[in-house]
C-alpha cells in the first residue's frame, strides 16, 4: 500500500458523500445543507468555545441526518419517502440521530464531538455545556435544523421575529441571537429561498482540509454508505480492490498507475447507491428490464464522481464493464481504446464476482472460476496477460486478499451493536409477550424455515446460460 496514494481531498469526499446520499432522499440532503450553511453563518456572528471546530461543526451538520437514509428493521421505516418527520417526539425519529451518532463517532474523524445527536431533540441544558463542550454542536445544529424546516415548510410566511416560538426553551440564548444578527434584512432566509445558500457553503467546504488518515477514514465512509442499500455491493467494492492492487503489482504498474486503478476500484460500484434495492438483493435471474436498469449504475458513478476525481480515475470507474472485443457496456469500446489499468479493473471486477457471495449465489468453486476466466479470455472478452495471473497464481491472490481486505474493511460492528442497545432497551417485554401468544404451528414453521436456510435455500447459478446474468461479467 506503500505506492498508492489517495487522490481524492476533504471536500472532494463531502461532495461525494452529499450526491451518494441524495440518490436515496434529496430532501433530506437539501435540509442538511440549509443546516449546515446556517450554522456556518451563525457562527460567524458568535465563535463557539473552547474545543470546537468549525469544520467539525459544519461535517455534523451535513451528516446529522445520516440515520435517515438507512431502511430500520426495527420499525419497518423506508429512507425514500418524502413526508419526512424530522422532529417527531417517539422513538423511530429520535434513532435516527442515535444511528447518526454511533455512526459518525465510529466510521469518521468526527470521533467524539458525534455524541451530542443521541440527545438531539432534548431542549438546551446550559448545565451540561459546561462538562461537555460537544454539546455546543447540538446547540447550533438543532435550532438551525429547525429554522430549515420552518422556512421549508412555511414558504408564504416570514420568519417569526422571535424564533423561540419555533420550538419553544430548545435554543440556547446567545445563538438566537447570533442567527438574529446574521439574518439581518432576511439575509439568510432570502439566500436559502434563491438557493444562493449552496454556493457559499460549498467555497467554505472547499477550505476544509483533513489530515491524510483522517481522510482515508472518510473514503473508506464512501464505500460503507453502499451498505445503506446493499451489504453485498458494499463487501464487492472492497474485494474488487483488493484483487486489483494484487493484479496490478504482478503486472508491475508504477506508484502513480497502481494509484489510479486502486482508486478506480475503490469507487468502481458507488453509482449502485442509485439503483433500486429490489435489483441489487433480488435472489434470482433479472429481467431483461432489470438487467438494464443494473447496468446504469455506471452513468451513476459518472454523475455523482464528475468534478471530484481525476479524469483518468473517473473514465476507468465508467469503463469497467467494457470487454476487449467491443461487447462491453456502455458504449461497446474495443481493447485498442482501452487502458491497461482499465483492463486490469475488469478482471478485478470479475474475479472478485465469482469468489463473492450474493443475493443469487454462493461462491463459486476455484474449477468454476477458472473456466469462466478462461473461456471469457479464450471469447476475447479478456486480457490473456492479465487473467494468467488469475488462472497460474490463484492460491496465491486469494491469501493476499485476506491482508488486503482487512486494510481496506471497516469495523461496522460497533456502530450496530450500540444502535442496537439502544433500540432493545425497552423492547424486552414487547419481544416475550410475541412469543408467549405465538401457538405451536406458527413455532414449528419457524423451525421449518430454519432448516431451509441450514440446507443452502435457493441453489447456486450453476447453468452456464445463466452466468450471463451474473452483473459483472
Amino acid at each position: 500500500m506503500d505506492k498508492v496514494h489517495h487522490v481524492l481531498e476533504t471536500d472532494d469526499i463531502i461532495n461525494i458523500a452529499l450526491r451518494m446520499l441524495a440518490c436515496i432522499n434529496t430532501e433530506t440532503v437539501q435540509h442538511s445543507i440549509r443546516t449546515a450553511y446556517l450554522s456556518y453563518k451563525v457562527v460567524c456572528e458568535h465563535p463557539m468555545g473552547k474545543g470546537c471546530k468549525v469544520e467539525n461543526l459544519v461535517l455534523l451538520a451535513l451528516f446529522h441526518t445520516i440515520g435517515f437514509f438507512r431502511e430500520d428493521i426495527h420499525f419497518g421505516y423506508i429512507p425514500h419517502h418524502n413526508d419526512l418527520d424530522f422532529f417527531g417526539r417517539d422513538k423511530v425519529v429520535q434513532s435516527k440521530y442515535v444511528f447518526a451518532c454511533y455512526y459518525l463517532n465510529f466510521m469518521t474523524p468526527l470521533k467524539t464531538d458525534a455524541l451530542p445527536l443521541q440527545n438531539f431533540l432534548q431542549p438546551h441544558n446550559k448545565d451540561l455545556r459546561q462538562f461537555l463542550y460537544q454539546e455546543e454542536y447540538k446547540d447550533i445544529i438543532y435550532m438551525c435544523a429547525r429554522i430549515s424546516d420552518y422556512v421549508m415548510k412555511n414558504k408564504e410566511t416570514p420568519l417569526p421575529d422571535n424564533i423561540n416560538f419555533i420550538d419553544p426553551g430548545h435554543f440556547a440564548p446567545e445563538y438566537v441571537e447570533a442567527f438574529k444578527k446574521a439574518n439581518k434584512g432576511n439575509a439568510l432566509v432570502d439566500a436559502i429561498k434563491s438557493e444562493a445558500h449552496v454556493e457559499e457553503l460549498s467555497k467554505y467546504i472547499s477550505t476544509i482540509r483533513f489530515k491524510q488518515e483522517d481522510n482515508k477514514s472518510l473514503e473508506r465512509m464512501l464505500v460503507q454508505l453502499l451498505d445503506f442499500k446493499s451489504t453485498s455491493t458494499m463487501k464487492h467494492s472492497i474485494n474488487t480492490s483488493s484483487y486489483a492492487l494484487s493484479l496490478g503489482l504482478r503486472m508491475n504498474l508504477n506508484s502513480k498507475e497502481l494509484t489510479i486503478l486502486y482508486n478506480s476500484a475503490f469507487l468502481h460500484d458507488i453509482g449502485k447507491i442509485a439503483t433500486p434495492q429490489r435489483i441489487l438483493e433480488f435472489p434470482g435471474k433479472l429481467s431483461p428490464e432489470d438487467m438494464g436498469i443494473m447496468r446504469h449504475h455506471v452513468n451513476h458513478s459518472k454523475r455523482i464522481l464528475n468534478g471530484f476525481v481525476p479524469d483518468e480515475v473517473l473514465e476507468t470507474v465508467y469503463r469497467h464493464h467494457e470487454k476487449l472485443n467491443g461487447k462491453g457496456y456502455p458504449r461497446h469500446i474495443e481493447g485498442k481504446d482501452l487502458t491497461l489499468i482499465q483492463r486490469i479493473l475488469t478482471v478485478a471486477d470479475i474475479t472478485s464476482a465469482l469468489n463473492d457471495s450474493r443475493s443469487y449465489k454462493g461462491e463459486f468453486s476455484k474449477e468454476k472460476t477458472f473456466s469462466i476466466i478462461k473461456n471469457m479470455t479464450d471469447r476475447g472478452e479478456l486480457d490473456p496477460s492479465i487473467t494468467k495471473f488469475v488462472l497460474e497464481d490463484f492460491d496465491e491472490l486469494v491469501k493476499e486478499q485476506a491482508v488486503l481486505q482487512h486494510m481496506l474493511s471497516v469495523d461496522f460492528s460497533k456502530v450496530i451493536t450500540n444502535y442496537n442497545d439502544y433500540i432493545l432497551s425497552d423492547m424486552g417485554l414487547m419481544a416475550d409477550s410475541l412469543l408467549n401468544n405465538a401457538d405451536a404451528d406458527d413455532i414449528e414453521e419457524i423451525e421449518e424455515l430454519g432448516d431451509l436456510e441450514e440446507s443452502g435455500g435457493l441453489e447456486d447459478l450453476e447453468e452456464a446460460d445463466d452466468l450471463e446474468d451474473l452483473e459483472e461479467i
